[in-house]
């Protein structure tokens, strides 16, 4: 019998109502389908990407302003 296998896509969780603290943060998943499999390869491509523009403006404007 071959076993279902599931990707992890985020995390949720409930706040308590009194304290507003988060209560146990429980891991959400979908199954992993190759059309989720690749799905999850390309956003993380993407954001990797993403990531990298972010950081080379944030040098840029540390730059900028070590400058003035």
């Amino acid at each position: 019998m071959r076993k279902e296998r599931y990707i992890q896509v985020g995390v949720t969780a409930l706040r308590d109502p009194v304290t507003r603290e988060f209560i146990n943060p429980v891991p959400l998943y979908i199954k992993a389908t190759p059309e989720a499999e690749e799905s999850a390869e390309r956003l993380t491509k993407d954001i990797g990407r993403l990531f990298a523009e972010k950081f080379k403006e944030y040098k840029e404007k540390v730059g900028e302003a070590a400058a003035t």
